[in-house]
């Protein structure tokens, strides 16, 4: 008897489970149905007609939107973003950031701001043994100026007879440099002290007034300030507290009217050798 009744709640437990599953099957099919019934409604309805651009940049907003490959008709939801982005930045190097929004029903916005070259390269050349034959040499570098902004983004190759009060940098060779990618020297061990010297004086506010920064020694960095000084550093180490020796020195120190040359490349021992012609 125990047993009839076991089976008599096992059957009743299933017809249960198979009258709750089909109204779950439903639920879920009409779920999938609204899903494709959006989606369709979205890639119907919503489809590029306008652009908009905000920020302030060199480039028309025809170029920029030519290089988007994007055209009225194009839908809306469909298209990827990040692609559109890498096709501006190689079509517009100067660009520091873009971003894309879609504007319902049918805009696309881009919001652009643009990098500022801070200073130029002189691609040195340089001569390196030849890895086919180490018995001959092959020479590198000597592409001419690139303008950089402050991550070493190269902006654009210049003639290097082209006039620029942008600061020099000197004594580096490039790594195959390309427009829109970053700089990568030969020279590795100078690309940390160049980012660092070139940022701190920036962010100094010092930097319009370097002529020329000369990185052939590694640590014998010098560079020409104010068009009146040689201004020697060695290393870029104890950076912030030799340029708060070098505005000491000159504001509280040396006359309006002196040139010459000032080692900072020890604090502790800094001086300052007049130019005597």
């Amino acid at each position: 008897m125990a047993q009839r009744k076991g089976q008599s709640k096992e059957r009743r437990r299933r017809r249960r489970a198979r009258r709750g599953g089909a109204p779950t099957v439903l639920v879920l099919l009409c779920l999938l149905v609204g899903v494709v019934a959006i989606i369709a409604a979205m890639t119907i309805f919503f489809k590029v007609q306008t652009f908009t651009l905000t920020g302030d940049t060199r480039y028309s907003k025809e170029h920029i939107i030519e290089a988007t490959g994007l055209e009225p008709g194009d839908n809306l939801v469909l298209f990827d973003k990040f692609s559109i982005i890498d096709r501006i930045f190689d079509a517009c190097p100067y660009l520091d950031t873009v971003q894309i929004r879609r504007r319902y029903p049918d805009r696309v916005e881009i919001l652009v701001t643009e990098c500022v070259a801070i200073a130029v390269i002189e691609d040195e050349k340089i001569q390196v043994p030849d890895p086919e034959d180490e018995t001959q040499t092959i020479q590198l570098g000597g592409t001419g100026r690139w303008l950089i902004d402050r991550n070493g983004k190269l902006l654009e190759k210049t003639s290097s007879s082209t006039p620029t009060s942008l600061t020099r940098i000197y004594g580096v060779t490039l790594k195959e440099p390309q427009i829109g990618k970053y700089v990568e020297i030969l020279q590795e061990d100078l690309e940390k002290p160049l980012f660092l010297l070139l940022n701190t004086a920036e962010d100094d506010g010092i930097l319009q007034n370097i002529g020329g920064m000369d990185f052939s020694k590694q640590y014998d960095i010098r560079f020409n300030y104010l068009e009146r000084f040689t201004v020697e550093i060695g290393s870029t180490e104890d950076l912030d507290k030799k340029l708060r020796y070098l505005h000491t020195i000159i504001q509280d120190k040396l006359g309006t009217n002196a040139r010459g040359t000032l080692d900072l490349s020890d604090v502790q021992t800094a001086r300052f050798i007049p130019t005597t012609d």
